[in-house]
């Protein structure tokens, strides 16, 4: 009789844990706050100073990062392209740097490239961008996206010219494609795989392989990427959900969109093992904030009970209100078990682009 308190005791901690497992699932996040910026965070930002919060670097544009945690320290990849070569530079110009914090803010100390714009052989001779790193089977995986120009050169030993990629640039959108590289450490050196991990297929989507977000769960690769849909004349964004059992595929691509109401792109990826869903926080285009899809399976998506993520458009801690040119790029890092802890974007304002990190707050359920 004297284990009956103590076994009342565990079976009621286990009937908690699961009514607030419950209670997770009704609210998909509906607690989650973000910390306010600082009016001198946006003036660091403006003015291209990096700090905490601010990843920005001057003589260069940066856009969109992903951060992995590893022994203890926070590693961001980010992709980066020399101010001369102006914002269109992005395409054709771009590398992914790595920097490193003890704080997942930042501020982040530059280490290395990782990814040069322009490569010696491999497919992908020519750009860098997006990247998205994850931690799998012991190891940093890094996907991005490079240009297949190869089959557009003339002379195929020789690099193009800044005039070449000029009068090509539609050529050069239809052959992006997405690769992965590995690396037993953050600093690399990352071995990019032989072989294009994603391209289009024309059956389910046509002339771009982009965007790429994906996590590794139960001995899975589950990625969503961006392509053109095949029904439109003019180019319409969608995003497509695949998995591989291997980083370098092949990636079967489930034939419905994550989302066909309207175009979307810039997809961040996890599964958070406490609610127990996959979820998605996007870039729906013409909109004024970044939304958030939730899946049981990771392949057939809805938008969450928290459909707005969060606007795009910042209430500061002094209550004014900062509201960027452009947001884009959302990156959610998410801690060991799956739960949000920061939420990175990259920022377009005063011609500055650059990355902020804005960390997450939960408040107690009433």
């Amino acid at each position: 009789m004297k284990f009956y308190p103590l076994l009342v005791f565990f079976l009621s901690l286990s009937f908690i844990s699961r009514a607030q497992q419950e209670q997770n699932n009704e609210t998909d996040y509906a607690n989650l706050t973000f910390s306010p910026l600082t009016p001198e965070t946006v003036k660091s930002f403006q003015s291209n100073t990096k700090t905490k919060q601010i990843l920005v670097e001057p003589g260069y544009y940066v856009w969109g990062l992903s951060v992995v945690k590893w022994n203890g320290k926070y590693h961001a990849y980010y992709s980066r392209w020399d101010k001369k070569q102006e914002h269109k530079g992005w395409m054709t110009h771009c590398e992914i740097a790595h920097g490193i914090s003890d704080n997942p803010a930042g501020p982040f100390t530059f280490v290395n490239v990782v990814l040069k714009a322009e490569k010696m052989g491999g497919w992908d001779i020519n750009n860098s961008h997006n990247p998205y790193a994850l931690v799998a089977e012991g190891k940093i995986v890094l996907y991005y996206i490079a240009n297949d120009i190869k089959p557009l050169l003339d002379k195929k030993d020789s690099y193009p010219t800044n005039e070449w990629f000029e009068e090509n640039r539609v050529l050069i959108r239809e052959s992006q494609c997405i690769g992965v590289a590995t690396a037993n450490n953050p600093s690399g050196p990352f071995k990019r795989a032989e072989k294009v991990v994603v391209k289009p297929d024309n059956k389910k989507f046509r002339k771009i392989a982009v965007n790429p977000a994906t996590i590794y769960h139960n001995g899975t690769y589950l990625m969503i990427m961006k392509g053109d849909d095949l029904i439109h004349k003019d180019p319409f964004r969608i995003q497509l959900v695949g998995n591989s059992e291997n980083p370098e595929g092949p990636f079967d691509f489930y034939e419905k969109p994550v989302y066909k109401q309207a175009q979307t792109e810039d997809a961040c990826l996890w599964f958070d093992q406490v609610i127990g869903k996959y979820f998605m926080v996007c870039h729906v285009m013409g909109k004024s904030e970044l939304a958030m899809f939730s899946s049981k399976n990771g392949f057939d998506w809805q938008p969450a009970k928290r459909n707005i993520f969060m606007k795009k458009e910042f209430i500061l801690s002094d209550g004014t209100l900062w509201k960027p040119k452009r947001v884009e790029r959302p990156f959610v890092l998410t801690n060991d078990k799956g739960q949000p802890i920061v939420l990175y974007v990259a920022v377009y304002d005063q011609d500055v682009n650059g990355n902020i990190a804005i960390p997450i707050n939960y408040t107690e359920n009433n």
